[in-house]
């Protein structure tokens, strides 16, 4: 499985928590679109957004960057923040289903 990250650093919580919708409503629009096969925001109390996004294939992450990859440029004409992120290879990934028996 292969991974985006973006991590993006807001001057405050509540900035951060004015651009979140923003994320996961770009974000979310991409999943069927790109055939995401994972995707997680998360929202810290120091005003950090990170972003996890998963692909199945390298063809769905190159679909998405073309697509959607200037979603953070998109967002630096309207929210002040600093961004880095990597692409990767998802080495380890564990997520409980609390409906298992």
């Amino acid at each position: 499985m292969l991974s985006k990250t973006y991590h993006l650093k807001f001057p405050s919580l509540d900035a951060a928590q004015i651009a979140a919708p923003f994320v996961t409503e770009t974000l979310g629009n991409a999943i069927p679109e790109c055939r995401l096969s994972g995707l997680t925001v998360l929202i810290s109390k120091e005003g950090d957004i990170s972003v996890n996004v998963f692909f199945p294939t390298v063809a769905d992450l190159k679909n998405f960057e073309k697509k959607h990859g200037g979603f953070v440029d998109m967002m630096k004409k309207t929210f002040l923040f600093k961004s880095t992120g990597f692409d990767g290879v998802c080495i380890f990934s564990f997520d409980g289903n609390e409906d298992a028996a």
